[in-house]
């Protein structure tokens, strides 16, 4: 019999099973090789934490029920105590200006391969687990490659973005079966595609441009793409748009704007929005929006025009078509219900030895870094528990 079996290994079970050296563990996963989604996050490079306190890091979690069920987890294991926990173990690390967190190698194999390394566990891939039987003392697991008895089960099968590593949302139906509620999973940390045209602005990037979504704004780098946004800024509110919503864009300041519009009578009104900074694509976008000639000169612009010209600059609206989807999602918004979970243990209130981890559970962070950390955390608080019962 198994001290527990861990289904998924994402970078949440791996984590789990590092930390359980002298307990008796088995990972099965459905995908051929184990930690497949890690090996692309931060584009390949692994952006595994940021450098903040956990307080501060809570922050960037977007409902106050996501804070307060990840508070416990992300002080019982801190940024700081990730980071700890990597250089002790022979990875360096290094800290970019805007507190990303990745390997000094920029490779996120020697992330996964710092895990794999410090896991004394069986590990089965290419396997599908079926069912979950509840024995009351024990818990029968029946997968593709036979049947497994074990005293605790953690469920750490991420959620449903970027189904071609695996994370296909099979964790839900196992979740589901033991008793829990499901939150509907939807794409969060995805790009935008505008019903507006964007491919002339394709490759345009803007930053620390403020970004408006209903009642939410918020500040960081955005990218144009082929048929819509993306950059940090448009990730991090992708999971609450829906579609015909409005984006809006603050690339200048607008009295900035008037100010050299009125000072600069005789320059083009493009020259002047190119002056301040902007791509001159993106300044006739602007000029055309505001039903103006590029060439005008800022003279000629009657005040209408100017105030038009001013507010069309301080916020460029793009309407929300669609987003691209789970294939393209960074992270999943939705999974098994928080208030159906001991935040202190990770253990189900429904079903007892029962654990979750990691994406599975409904809660999404922003980019860069937030995720990984809080699925290592809670996959440690998780070890801990079951660490001390077994």
């Amino acid at each position: 019999m198994y001290d527990v079996i861990v289904v998924g290994g994402g970078v949440a079970g791996l984590f789990l099973a590092a930390n359980l050296p002298d307990r008796k563990v088995l990972i099965l996963d459905h995908a051929k090789s184990v930690g497949k989604k890690l090996l692309i996050t931060g584009g390949g490079r692994a952006n595994i934490t940021n450098d903040l306190s956990a307080k501060e890091m809570l922050a960037h979690f977007p409902t106050k029920a996501m804070r307060n069920f990840l508070a416990p987890s992300l002080l019982s294991l801190t940024p700081s105590d990730l980071m700890n926990w990597f250089e002790n173990r022979g990875v360096g690390l290094i800290v970019r200006a805007d507190g990303h967190v990745f390997p000094s190698s920029l490779d996120a194999r020697t992330i996964r391969n710092a895990l794999l390394s410090h896991i004394h566990a069986d590990i089965r891939t290419a396997c599908t687990v079926a069912a979950i039987i509840n024995e009351e003392e024990s818990f029968t697991i029946h997968s593709s490659e036979g049947s497994f008895v074990t005293r605790s089960v953690c469920l750490a099968t991420g959620g449903m973005s970027y189904p071609s590593t695996g994370s296909d949302g099979s964790g839900y139906a196992l979740a589901k079966a033991l008793g829990h509620t499901i939150v509907p999973p939807k794409p969060a940390l995805t790009p935008i595609v505008t019903c507006e045209q964007t491919a002339h602005l394709s490759g345009i990037s803007l930053s620390n441009v403020s970004t408006t979504h209903r009642q939410f704004t918020a500040t960081g780098d955005l990218l144009f793409t082929r048929d819509g946004l993306s950059g940090p800024v448009i990730l991090n509110l992708s999971r609450a748009v829906s579609k015909g919503d409005p984006v809006t864009i603050a690339v200048l300041d607008s009295s900035l704007l008037e100010e050299n519009l009125l000072s600069f009578p005789q320059k083009r009104v493009s020259t002047i929005i190119r002056t301040l900074g902007v791509p001159a694509s993106l300044a006739r976008e602007i000029c055309e929006r505001s039903h103006l000639e590029p060439d005008r000169n800022a003279g000629t612009l009657r005040k209408e025009e100017r105030k038009l010209l001013c507010r069309t600059a301080g916020a460029l609206s793009y309407k929300v078509n669609t987003t691209k989807g789970f294939k393209q999602a960074m992270a999943t918004s939705g999974g098994v219900e928080l208030s159906e979970v001991n935040r202190k243990t990770m253990e189900s209130r429904i079903t007892p030895g029962l654990f979750f981890c990691g994406e599975v559970l409904d809660y999404d962070g922003e980019s860069g870094g937030f995720n990984i950390q809080a699925a290592c955390s809670t996959a440690y608080l998780a070890a801990r528990t079951i660490g001390k019962r077994t």
